[in-house]
């Protein structure tokens, strides 16, 4: 009667806290990591001692804790994170196919195949479609290209839209706009997205047919306002065609815009390949072209007031590292990192937006990751198939004995907590 009378209560007891929200079943999947603030590593090369795969690093102490930590894709490289952090989306150069992956349980969710590579990706922040860049991909009837939307609950390819030579996309933050940009074309495509969901489960869906912003000089990127309403469009010019006008920046304002009319289009020193917006700060960099670099740098960072969308000017130019600009992040503490690959020399530049003050990296090889650590002053690099630790208060590398040892080749990096 007691041990029944203790197995009731224990029972109970439990029942309560359930109830309560107090308690929670044991972690039945032994492979997760444990590690509450964490960054995903795409690692890309698989030797005898060595696997690839994605490492997982615990981002407060900035120690590997497994390598790999997901290892369903062999040849992954470029990554997306949703905007909340439900799904890592991974793109797997040796089958070109994307690998969803379950943040949570550190596991893949399964993948998707597409036909063929890509060098853009884009998740809606509800963590329910994928988009893909594929500018190689066969449309029937008409010249390769198109953008795959991907259903991240299913796993399958959506009806693709096609975009002749796409090449680069851009998301809007409430996911109804997406900017596809293609190769050697003076126009951009602006594709239009709904939720027709009646439930809490997100169902987005083509909105009418793509339509064509034209006016523009080689455009290759955006950023949108935290609103979605403004698009401010990098139009590469002479950098990517020598026959082109020189660089700009456009502004568009979608709100009573049916024509889709430039706001203004502002000619910028240097060049324009990637962009940045900080509240009303854009910064932009490029390369000029035709400049022999050697040592000195010759790129150059661009910050632009963009508080009216019509008037746009330029507050501050310096010098950067030279080659093509696509990779840029903005800390905590105003520092703005940016990534090149091609470069005559180091690939990294960091401009200290209070001070306007340039450090230029130590390291030679292309950066193909620039990720700031959430909470703490520090960035994350990837350059030359190296993780760096970045200390922002100082523009300086972490002291060797900190940093990580990433076995193998990174290739980029996502805080994913």
């Amino acid at each position: 009667m007691k041990i029944a009378f203790l197995g009731l209560a224990l029972v109970l007891t439990i029942a309560f806290l359930v109830a309560c929200g107090g308690y929670k079943s044991p972690n039945t999947n032994q492979n997760v990591s444990g590690v509450k603030f964490r960054a995903f590593v795409s690692q890309n090369v698989s030797t005898s001692s060595v696997s690839g795969g994605l490492d997982i690093v615990d981002a407060t102490l900035d120690r590997l804790i497994r390598a790999p930590g997901v290892s369903d894709a062999n040849s992954p490289g470029l990554m997306a994170v949703s905007g909340n952090r439900a799904v890592t989306l991974v793109f797997d150069a040796g089958t070109n196919a994307v690998n969803v992956v379950n943040n949570k349980q550190e596991t893949s969710a399964g993948t998707i195949p597409l036909p063929n590579w890509t060098e853009s990706l884009a998740v809606t922040p509800d963590a329910s479609v994928g988009y893909a860049a594929v500018l190689n991909a066969p449309v029937a009837g008409q010249a390769s290209g198109a953008v795959e939307m991907m259903n991240l609950s299913s796993l399958v390819l959506e009806t693709p839209i096609p975009v002749p030579s796409v090449h680069y996309i851009v998301l809007s933050p409430d996911s109804t706009r997406l900017l596809a940009f293609s190769d050697n074309s003076d126009n951009a495509t602006l594709i239009n997205f709904q939720n027709i969901s009646t439930t809490s489960t997100p169902n987005w869906v083509v909105n009418g047919a793509p339509q064509t912003i034209t006016g523009l000089n080689r455009p290759v990127w955006a950023t949108f306002s935290n609103d979605s309403s403004t698009a401010y469009i990098m139009n590469c010019g002479q950098e990517c065609s020598p026959t082109a006008p020189l660089a700009s920046v456009s502004s568009i304002s979608f709100a009573n815009n049916p024509t889709l009319a430039l706001s203004q289009t502002l000619t910028i020193p240097g060049g324009a390949t990637y962009g940045v917006l900080q509240g009303t700060r854009l910064f932009v960099a490029g390369t000029t072209p035709g400049t022999v670099c050697g040592t000195t740098p010759c790129g150059t960072l661009n910050v632009i007031d963009v508080s009216n969308v019509s008037a746009l000017q330029v507050m501050d130019t310096q010098p950067i590292t030279d080659g093509y600009h696509n990779r840029m992040a903005i800390t905590a503490d105003n520092q703005v990192f940016v990534g090149a690959r091609m470069c005559s020399g180091p690939c990294l530049s960091m401009y200290n937006a209070t001070t306007r003050a340039v450090v230029i990296g130590s390291d030679m090889g292309d950066v193909t990751a620039v990720q700031p650590v959430t909470g703490r002053p520090e960035v994350y690099v990837v350059e030359n198939g190296e993780l760096r630790v970045w200390l922002t208060p100082s523009d300086t590398l972490q002291i060797p004995q900190n940093q990580m040892n990433i076995s193998g080749f990174a290739v980029d990096v996502k805080i994913v907590d």
